[in-house]
């Protein structure tokens, strides 16, 4: 690896390994991180509010949970499909501009198209014909984006020393998370608004008007990074003909030729499990049991929505407890150890759902989003550390940090789905069951996600 002249940017050098490769200067990091900012303002603002808001204000609203499922599951399994195959593919590619960039440009451009036809379906398709459009939409989303993201998931390993890769994966949890709140708190006063205005003329420009936001995010980011980080060509030497025989050789690998990294993989599967469980469904959540005829919204005495609460208070509460986790806890596993911390997350965010279950007001749920945030903030700066200290020694970052994404991505799909399903079966019970069986179900993700971790040999 060498440092180009530009301030900053980087060279990534596929013949070195992590040993071998220059420290980066704290700039170079960030301009490394800063992609994942606008990608999770992206994904932040339509799956915390944009998506459930709209499947529960242009769709039957007695339906929305199952209909949430069905509009985010295809979409959902396609980025499952799209993260590995495309990581693979970038590790041999041999476009001048390097091997990851190339994907982050073209991906992007296909993105904002979809985004500007998803700000509009709801004028263009009729109401009938909206389900199977959003969910054509959503699927279209999830490949362009993950496209564009699958290959960027090597980059700390393409171009990061070992010795570096805990303060730059916390950098990537700060952005991660900034672009997280940025997102919540957009979508939720956009279309917050839109929700209490009543008038669905009124909604529907919030729609249009989030979307347009979430799309000049992507260009601007995009564009940055592209021109910041520089890449190296493949080198001649590891130049091999990609066919289908090729790329499933490549692509798959025994679980049994690389425990660590198989184990960690099983973890984030499981830890993520519990995540996207119940995210998904926050929104219904607090306008189901916290919100009613009447009900204020604490600190803005607002009339409570959903939507607002959401990504106006919680969301907020979760990231400025998580900012500082994520950077303390990279720094930590530098010093201390990857597992302590990923343990210590995993509590946290069992603890969250217990409070959920005991506690059903405004105030408990703020004080669950503080303490979800010190344990997301630390798992989502370390996690990347782990699985890059993991990393077989074949050259395949892209391959691997595919599945790595991909196991953030499969839970989205089984947990919506069961979530989903548990929610519309159980939601004539009284007392709220459906919701407290989705929070101790949730425990039990993290609990096992948590446990498999000591299984790992290659890293403390």
């Amino acid at each position: 690896m060498e440092i180009t002249d530009q301030p900053g940017g980087t060279v990534a050098s596929s013949g070195l390994t992590g040993a071998e490769k220059r420290p980066l200067s704290l700039f170079g990091i960030v301009n490394l991180n800063l992609f994942w900012l606008a990608n999770n303002f992206h994904w932040q603002a339509l799956l915390a509010v944009v998506i459930p808001s709209m499947v529960a204000h242009f769709l039957d609203p007695a339906n929305k949970s199952i209909n949430l499922a069905i509009v985010v599951s295809g979409g959902t399994f396609v980025a499952f499909i799209v993260n590995p195959l495309v990581g693979t593919i970038s590790d041999y590619t041999r476009f001048r501009m390097g091997r990851r960039r190339p994907f982050m440009l073209i991906g992007t451009f296909l993105n904002i198209l979809v985004l500007l036809l998803f700000a509009v379906s709801p004028l263009w398709f009729p109401p009938t014909a909206l389900l199977f459009t959003f969910a054509l939409l959503f699927l279209l989303l999830q490949f362009s984006n993950n496209l564009a993201n699958s290959p960027w998931s090597a980059i700390i390993a393409d171009n990061v020393p070992q010795k570096q890769r805990g303060l730059a994966s916390g950098f990537y949890g700060l952005c991660t998370l900034i672009g997280t709140i940025l997102g919540s708190i957009l979508a939720g006063i956009v279309l917050g608004a839109g929700v209490t205005s009543g008038n669905i003329a009124i909604y529907r420009n919030a729609v249009v008007e989030i979307f347009v936001i979430i799309a000049a995010v992507q260009i601007v980011f995009v564009a940055y990074t592209v021109i910041m980080v520089k890449e190296e060509p493949l080198p001649p030497a590891k130049y091999i003909t990609l066919n289908i025989s090729t790329l499933l050789k490549r692509f798959f690998f025994k679980p049994s030729d690389y425990p660590d990294i198989s184990w960690v993989l099983l973890g984030r599967f499981l830890v993520t499990m519990g995540i996207w469980s119940v995210y998904y469904f926050l929104t219904y959540y607090f306008s189901d049991v916290l919100g009613g005829k009447g009900v204020r919204t604490i600190l803005l005495n607002t009339p409570f929505t959903g939507e607002q609460f959401n990504g106006a208070l919680f969301q907020p509460a979760v990231i400025l407890l998580a900012l500082p986790t994520s950077i303390l806890a990279g720094w930590a596993s530098d010093h201390w150890g990857r597992k302590r911390l990923v343990y210590l997350s995993g509590a946290m965010m069992a603890l969250v759902c217990a409070i959920f279950i005991l506690f059903q007001n405004q105030y408990a749920a703020l004080l669950a989003g503080a303490f979800f945030g010190i344990g997301y903030g630390a798992y989502t700066s370390v996690d990347w550390a782990l699985t890059t200290d993991v990393l077989p020694p074949t050259d395949e970052a892209g391959k691997f940090m595919g599945i790595w994404s991909a196991m953030g991505i499969l839970p989205q799909v089984i947990g919506l789905l069961i979530g989903g399903i548990l929610l519309q079966v159980l939601k004539s019970m009284p007392n709220n069951f459906g919701y407290t069986s989705l929070f101790i179900l949730t425990i039990i993700y993290l609990t096992l996600g948590t446990i498999v971790i000591k299984q790992v040999k290659g890293t403390r």
